[in-house]
């Protein structure tokens, strides 16, 4: 080690190796703000300080801390920075570095004098971080003895200064996509919600269908094991899964007697309907499956294009069940809801021949296993305490 010193060359090099490495790490923890912590152990272990904090701006100029090390009474630190004391306002506001200790005369409050001599500091550094003309942050060292600073040493702060900008113009960039994201979601969201009512709105028979299904649904693909990821997707599918209907004719849709041949080949038109609105919106084409798929069965007889077995998708033969199940249990112009348990028996027997039998005996189970959670308990008068 003594060697490395010895020779400019060398250290600069060790140096160099350094920040590639610690450039690596801040990159891995980029989305969490442990990379801010990863860039202060580096930046106190490189630049040989015993402690130091980094303060960001906020469109107002006011700084706030978002990490810190090495302090004994580091909320003291961010209670100076929160009532805009400090020497780090200072350094924003000079846009340059300022340097504090009983050898130079800078101008400081007194609760910043009492802070750092109850932590025991002697020396301190505050760098602004700056990107062109553009504040970012400003970053602060504090040593107990006299800092350094060498030529080596300037060189590596001038590193440790761009990896702190990047840093936190990264970070700045990532929340903003994801805020953007989350918008994004959020209007999505409504625009599915407004679809699924003006379809309810159309079709009175189907009030509430659709959201009595979702729950169903997802909690019987959870079952399944469908990953998390492809729940949000399945929820979307489901939304969806009658938007096709938009394409048949009120006097088909409302129709309270049984459909002729012609009217069921229109209405049996309605998942290419869904497939032809859905397939150009890229964040809905996962979703696909459901509106697309959810009359197909599994012995191949249904529609549109009559999928057999493993061929149509997983979420639409879960859906298929559930879809089924809550038509009959419902009440429709044309007849009064069925009896759950000749509901059940129903699908029952079409396992194997209209739904994947996999899917009918996780159903069954669910539905069970629900009705026994909502059995009434008896309770002995004898045991109930006055």
């Amino acid at each position: 080690m003594e060697g490395i010193k010895q020779d400019p060359c060398k250290e600069y090099t060790h140096r160099l190796e350094a920040v590639a490495d610690i450039l690596g790490a801040v990159n891995r923890e980029i989305r969490s703000n442990t990379c801010y912590y990863i860039l202060l152990d580096h930046i106190r272990t490189q630049l040989d300080v015993n402690a130091v904090a980094l303060h960001v701006t906020n469109p107002r100029l006011q700084l706030t801390n978002i990490a810190r090390l090495g302090f004994r009474f580091g909320d003291s630190l961010e209670a100076l920075i929160n009532r805009s004391e400090g020497l780090a306002y200072a350094v924003m506001n000079a846009k340059k570095a300022i340097q504090h200790n009983p050898t130079i005369a800078n101008t400081a409050s007194e609760g910043f004098i009492n802070f750092i001599t109850e932590e025991g500091f002697y020396d301190y550094l505050g760098i602004p971080i700056t990107e062109g003309h553009q504040l970012l942050g400003v970053l602060e060292m504090f040593s107990q003895t006299p800092i350094n600073i060498t030529p080596v040493w300037k060189l590596q702060a001038r590193f440790i200064h761009s990896l702190a900008a990047n840093t936190i113009q990264r970070k700045a960039q990532l929340q903003k996509q994801d805020t953007t994201t989350a918008e994004l979601e959020v209007a999505y969201s409504e625009t599915l919600e407004a679809w699924v009512r003006a379809l309810e709105i159309r079709d009175h028979a189907t009030a509430g269908h659709t959201h009595r299904v979702l729950e169903m649904t997802l909690r019987l693909a959870s079952l399944m094991g469908v990953p998390d990821e492809m729940l949000v997707h399945i929820s979307r599918g489901v939304l969806l899964h009658d938007i096709g209907k938009l394409a048949v004719s009120d006097n088909i849709l409302h129709k309270t007697g049984p459909l002729d041949h012609q009217e069921w080949r229109v209405m049996r038109e309605h998942p290419k309907f869904a497939y032809k609105l859905l397939k150009p919106i890229r964040y809905l084409r996962p979703a696909l499956d459901i509106p697309y798929c959810h009359h197909e069965k599994w012995d191949g007889s249904g529609y549109p294009r009559g999928l057999k077995a493993e061929e149509i998708p997983f979420q639409a033969r879960i859906f298929a069940v559930v879809d089924v199940w809550d038509a009959l249990t419902s009440d429709r112009p044309y007849r009064k809801a069925w009896p759950k348990d000749d509901a059940l028996e129903y699908i029952k027997a079409k396992a194997g021949e209209e739904f994947d039998p996999k899917v009918v005996d996780q159903f069954l189970e669910m539905v069970q296993a629900d009705d026994l959670s909502t059995q009434p308990v008896e309770v002995e008068i004898g045991q109930i305490e006055n």
